[in-house]
Order: structure tokens, then C-alpha cells, then sequence
């Protein structure tokens, strides 16, 4: 296993991080420096270093972050699971909403509009508020680095690219029930659905914008979009499915 591997065969960083052991249980060694070290990409050579001297780790293209077995291979996601279950559940709140009595097909459908839309505004929020704020205590690097540092870290990685379902899970639940708090339920069945698509263009987009080719077009642009926000200005462009709220909020060059 990775954690297993002899302190002398670690491969280290400038900043003494060894990648061949659980990097969670490291960050505290970073201090004040975590936040310059957390946006200090992995070099494809040092990616192929890491992996030459991790030959039988399941994900040697990744660095460990839990000594944990469960909780390590809860960092690796695909982005066809992702696709496959929220998927569902999108389809399924859209069926279940529009069979409701009180939503009708022409506002169910606004009102899935209204929830596409609204997954734009939380996409932005989320990464320029939360993902983007500095944190200030050990908790605070911990819960960044899980949630935003490690893709800073290594935008790379095809297991690390997608939202953990887990965390998803919980996030889902909690703006279902605020849904539901303040409209009918066939309301926020439909509210629901829409913010789950836009999710998944967003998850989907994402993983495109990292792993796909294009040569022209607006998806190439999108590309190029995200990408600048890694390697050119990452406090700018913090829209990943859409440039919307950059334009709106004055948060981002629109050209790329």
C-alpha cells in the first residue's frame, strides 16, 4: 500500500511534502505556506517520478492523501459514475415533479429553467467565496484542500476531477430541503432537477475542459477559459460551465 513505502524511497517536493505517504496528514507541516504550495502545480515529470516509485499503488498516477483504504478511494471519482447517478435523480425529480398537482408542464419547465440558472450562481459563489478565500486555521487548510487545493495541486489527475458523490450527497440534500421549505414540493422537484443539470455541465464541462480536444468552437473557448484561470490569474474567470457571473460581476477577462 502507499503508506507503506519506506521513508527513503519518498518522493518529496521543495516544500518536504512526500507524495508517496498521505499528503492530508502532511499539510499541517506547511504552515503558513500552504496556500503558495497548494497552487504550485505537479510537473508531468514529477507525476512520472511519483508514479515509477508507486508500481503497484491502484492509482499510481495520484498522490495518497488517507492511510484509510475507504477514505482514500472515496477521493477517486469517475466522471461516468457521476454521470450515471445524478443523471437518475435528475430525470426522476423532473418526472416526479411535473406529475405533481400543483406544477403544470409550461411552469414546471420554468421552473426547471429557474434551477439551472441557480446551480450557475452556486457554482460561481462556491468557487470564488469558498474555494478561493485563504483559509486562516488548520481546519480551514484541511477542508480547502479537500474540497479545492488538491485540484489547484494537480489539475491532472482524471480520478480527482469530479465532485466526490459523497459530498454531493449531503450537499444535494440540504438545497432539497431549503427547496422545500419555501415552495410546494412539485416546485422543488423541478428547482431540483434544473440544479442538477447544471451541475453535470458543470462536472461534465470540467473534466472536458482538463481531458478533451477541441479544435474551434465554444467548447474550445470554455477550454481555454478555465484553463487560463489555472495557469494565468487563478484570483480571476472562477465561472467553469459558463462565463456568465465573470461577465456580470466584473470577475474575469473575457478573452482567451
Amino acid at each position: 500500500m502507499t503508506q507503506d513505502v519506506p521513508a527513503e524511497t519518498g518522493v518529496r517536493d521543495s516544500y518536504g511534502i512526500d507524495y508517496t505517504r498521505p499528503v492530508f496528514a502532511q499539510l499541517e507541516n506547511l504552515g503558513d505556506r500552504y496556500w503558495e504550495w497548494s497552487h504550485v502545480h505537479l510537473t508531468p515529470a514529477f507525476r512520472r517520478e511519483l508514479a515509477a516509485a508507486r508500481p503497484d499503488a491502484q492509482y499510481p498516477d495520484s498522490f495518497p492523501i488517507f492511510a484509510g483504504a475507504w477514505l482514500e478511494a472515496q477521493t477517486h471519482i469517475r466522471w461516468q459514475n457521476v454521470l450515471a447517478l445524478w443523471g437518475t435523480v435528475a430525470a426522476g425529480c423532473f418526472v416526479a415533479g411535473v406529475l405533481r398537482p400543483e406544477v403544470s408542464i409550461g411552469p414546471g419547465v420554468g421552473w426547471f429553467l429557474g434551477g439551472f440558472l441557480l446551480w450557475t450562481l452556486v457554482e460561481y459563489l462556491l468557487h470564488r467565496v469558498i474555494f478561493h478565500k485563504i483559509p486562516s486555521s488548520t481546519m480551514g487548510v484541511k477542508f480547502h484542500f479537500l474540497a479545492h487545493g488538491i485540484h489547484h495541486k494537480d489539475p491532472w489527475d482524471k480520478t480527482r476531477l469530479v465532485f466526490p458523490i459523497l459530498g454531493a450527497i449531503g450537499l444535494a440534500g440540504i438545497l432539497f430541503a431549503i427547496f422545500s421549505l419555501l415552495a410546494p414540493q412539485g416546485v422543488a422537484l423541478m428547482l431540483m432537477s434544473g440544479l442538477l443539470v447544471g451541475y453535470l455541465c458543470y462536472d461534465m464541462g470540467h473534466f472536458a475542459w482538463h481531458h478533451a480536444r477541441y479544435k474551434a468552437g465554444w467548447f474550445q473557448y470554455l477550454k481555454r477559459y478555465h484553463l487560463a484561470h489555472h495557469y494565468q490569474d487563478m484570483d480571476s474567470r472562477f465561472g467553469v460551465s459558463q462565463p456568465l457571473w465573470d461577465w456580470i460581476l466584473r470577475s474575469g477577462d473575457l478573452k482567451v
